[in-house]
Parts: C-alpha cells; sequence; structure tokens
C-alpha cells in the first residue's frame, strides 16, 4: 500500500518510515515534517493512508476535518505521544480512521494501517461502542437517502462486512469504481466511515427481510428477462 508519514519530529519521522518500508506490504510515497499548505502536494503523492503525528490539540483535529474535506480519498490514521479514549473519539468524529500510540509495536502498526486501507475504523472496543451509541442516536437527515439501486447493491454488500475488492468481483467493476461509489453514498447519506453507513442500512432495510437492493423473485421468461436487465445494469460498457 502507498503510505504517507507527516510528523514534526525529524527522527521519530525518518525511524518510522525506515521501519514501514521494511515491510514488505508498505510503500512510502510521502515524507514530511507538517501538513503543506497546497493540497496538491498530497494528491500527486496519492498515500492509501497517511500517518499523521500529531499531538491532540484542537488545531489537529480541525486540519484532519480539513483534509478529508479536500482529499476524501485519503484516509488519516493518527499517531499519539499518548492516545486515550477520549482523543480517539474526538480523532474520529474530526474524520481520521483510528489512533495508534507511540507505544504501538511494528507488527501492530502494520495491521492497523491495513485495516485502514480498507477503509475501516481502528479504535478501541470502549470507543467503537460510543460511536455505535451516538449513530443510533443521530437522526438521519430528510435528504440523506435517494440512493439508485446500484447504490443499495454496494452499500447491502459493505453492510454485509465484503471487502472492496470483494464487491467490485462481484459486481465486475474496478476497486476505484466501487470507492467512488461509496464516496457517493457516504455523500449522500451524510456519514463518513463504513460504521456509519452499515448501521444506516440495517436501520432502514425493511423489517419483512426485503432489503431495498434486492428484487423480488420470478420464475419463466419474465425472471430471465429481468436477470438480463440486470446484468446491463451491473455491467455497462463504459466499466
Amino acid at each position: 500500500m502507498r503510505l504517507g508519514v507527516i510528523s514534526r519530529l525529524s527522527l521519530s519521522r525518518r525511524g518510522l518510515c525506515a521501519l514501514l518500508a521494511s515491510s514488505k506490504n508498505c510503500s512510502i510515497v510521502l515524507d514530511l515534517a507538517s501538513i503543506p499548505e497546497d493540497i496538491e502536494v498530497l494528491r500527486k503523492a496519492q498515500p492509501e493512508v497517511l500517518l499523521y503525528h500529531a499531538s491532540g490539540r484542537d488545531s489537529d483535529f480541525e486540519m484532519i476535518s480539513r483534509l478529508r474535506s479536500l482529499t476524501p480519498e485519503i484516509k488519516v490514521l493518527l499517531f499519539l505521544d499518548a492516545a486515550d479514549e477520549k482523543l480517539e473519539f474526538q480523532a474520529v468524529r474530526a474524520g481520521s480512521y483510528g489512533c495508534v500510540s507511540n507505544a504501538t509495536d511494528l507488527d501492530t502498526l502494520v495491521k492497523a494501517i491495513g485495516v485502514v486501507e480498507k477503509g475501516e475504523i481502528w479504535v478501541s472496543r470502549s470507543v467503537a461502542s460510543r460511536l455505535i451509541s451516538k449513530l443510533s442516536e443521530t437522526p438521519v437527515s430528510p435528504n440523506s437517502n435517494g440512493l439508485t439501486p446500484r447504490e443499495w447493491k454496494v452499500l447491502g454488500l459493505l453492510a454485509s462486512g465484503t471487502r472492496n475488492k470483494e464487491i467490485a468481483n462481484r459486481l465486475s467493476v474496478s476497486e476505484n469504481t466501487v470507492k467512488t461509489h461509496l464516496y457517493t453514498i457516504y455523500r449522500k447519506l451524510n456519514v463518513d466511515c463504513r460504521l456509519a453507513a452499515t448501521l444506516y442500512y440495517f436501520q432502514h432495510a425493511k423489517s419483512d427481510g426485503k432489503y431495498p437492493h434486492k428484487s423480488s423473485v420470478r420464475t419463466g421468461k419474465a425472471k430471465k428477462k429481468d436477470s438480463v436487465l440486470l446484468a446491463q445494469q451491473e455491467n455497462p460498457p463504459s466499466e
């Protein structure tokens, strides 16, 4: 995976880069002392995950929110001197995909980066419980729906725990197309992570088990005709 490392501490940053570069799964594409004012620097480097050494101040969380709005394709994982439940919760609410502390060993750090790269959140169990509780209490905006049948299909697969690559294989599209669908879904639902999208799906699935992305079963020629139309929709020529 393509990884960026940002830390104001030169020795710490260089050490992290050296350790992570030794992992066969990581390729360091960005090594900076601070987040650049010119966001194009990040876009050109195209890191999939950005490991950002933060102090835990409000300014850090404001920067994360700014990054999330300007570069939603980049997943931010905070590297904190000391990560506690409060900071973890603030970090995720600001738009990061979780936190690790400087006490984390290399294997756990690589695992956390891998989880974040898949679009999942790396937090403690207690923080995950708080997030679910908060999301359950948050009313859904009347304008947050309007998903297309294809987007419901993607959302249903996501909610079942299917990875982006597997979703792409099932729909016969590229993984980038799946990521584009997820970005659009998140925007329409006014959510910013897989956890929130999954919760939305199960909250709005029909009580009789007929989920929005599933069509009714038909027989005979009608069923065959419907299956052909579905295949055409699922595999448009442009993809």
